[in-house]
């Protein structure tokens, strides 16, 4: 296993052990992936308390990073301008919020930016990059401070 594949696996960890303990302190059962809606809003909330925690920079550092995924979990965060300012994938960040639009021609991006503090689900079609297959994505987003925080999961709404 390479280097970069092992501190991949660590931080996926790290993520899911977040997750956990954000959950048990708010009191509740840790959701798992098999509950993916709940998986996701607790993966959102993971984002906001790091940026709580540690601040803007060092949280967009690390959703800037591959070791933030969690299997089909990432977190991106959009600023107060609709740019992308944190994803795993360079190709998405600094990204003009009007292509947001999928490959129905469906533009979603509105949708996103006009989240607010209680959040949202958002659902377009995407690149999902563990088949290569386009495929319904349901994001889960939150305004926090100025910035849109958001993760999501894929799958056909029709098969859950």
């Amino acid at each position: 296993m390479s280097p970069r594949m092992t501190f991949g696996v660590v931080g996926a960890a790290i993520a899911t052990i977040i997750v956990a303990v954000l959950v048990i302190t708010m009191g509740e059962s840790t959701p798992t992936k098999d509950e993916p809606d709940a998986y996701t809003k607790a993966f959102v909330q993971a984002a906001i308390q790091r940026y709580e925690r540690d601040g803007r920079q060092p949280t967009i550092d690390y959703y800037n990073s591959t070791d933030s995924v969690d299997g089909q979990w990432y977190v991106f965060i959009i600023d107060q301008d609709g740019f992308t300012v944190a994803h795993h994938n360079p190709d998405f960040r600094n990204r003009d919020p009007s292509l947001r639009v999928d490959a129905t021609g469906y533009f979603y991006g509105d949708e996103l930016l006009g989240a607010t503090e209680e959040g949202r689900w958002v659902d377009y079609i995407f690149l999902n990059p563990d088949t290569g297959e386009e495929t319904q994505k349901h994001t889960w987003i939150v305004l926090h401070d100025g910035l849109l925080f958001a993760s999501g999961w894929y799958g056909d709404p029709a098969s859950e």
